[in-house]
């Protein structure tokens, strides 16, 4: 696969729903509490699958339109942004696609230090490096959104998303194709088992 591929409308649709989500999960995580005045003293989303930042076409990527809709949501007056409030992470393993998402984000939002967000995007995998990132940043303790949306396969473990899922006030979205389970007997039954948790529970 190359740098940047055609938008599929099953993708599409997926974005769309992304996009909703988000819409109301900013304002939920980030504004300042009528009824007591407590605010959230960090927010986190962590992109594990980031890609290059766009499709073929032109249609924006996850990490474009998730930082486009924070900060330009109707209620970001309200949200109390700061980098060391709200941290965005994007891990992309291939390097190609890592450097154009780094240069599609400067060309959409200029340099990324001068954003009211943190944004880090790295080169890693999703399954070895998120829970170090999270380590890194400080992130537990306080909301965490991991979005694990690869392209149709699995090859992030159980237990990962598992330690942010019971992280406090924390959500994990994670996808796959169907096939996984079509043609698991030609798969590694190691893998499987990473993934899934072992037999009895996939």
């Amino acid at each position: 696969m190359g740098v940047l591929w055609k938008l599929e409308p099953a993708t599409a649709a997926k974005h769309r729903l992304y996009q909703r989500y988000l819409d109301a999960w900013w304002p939920i995580l980030l504004q300042t509490s009528q009824s007591t005045g407590y605010s959230r003293p960090r927010v986190t989303l962590l992109d594990a699958f980031a890609g290059p930042g766009r499709y073929e076409d032109g249609e924006p990527g996850s990490p474009v339109f998730i930082l486009d809709r924070l900060l330009s949501h109707d209620a970001v007056d309200r949200m109390h942004l700061s980098p060391r409030r709200v941290h965005l992470i994007f891990i992309e393993k291939d390097r190609a696609r890592h450097e154009h998402l780094v240069a599609e984000l400067i060309s959409r939002f200029g340099p990324l230090k001068d954003l009211p967000v943190r944004v880090e995007v790295r080169r890693g995998e999703a399954g070895r490096d998120s829970l170090a990132v999270l380590n890194e940043l400080g992130a537990w303790g306080n909301p965490i959104l991991g979005i694990f949306d690869s392209w149709g396969s699995v090859n992030v473990p159980l237990q990962v998303m598992s330690r942010i899922a019971r992280n406090r006030s924390s959500e994990v979205i994670t996808t796959f194709g169907p096939n996984w389970f079509s043609r698991r007997e030609e798969l590694n039954a190691d893998i499987l088992d990473t993934v899934f948790g072992g037999f009895p529970d996939w």
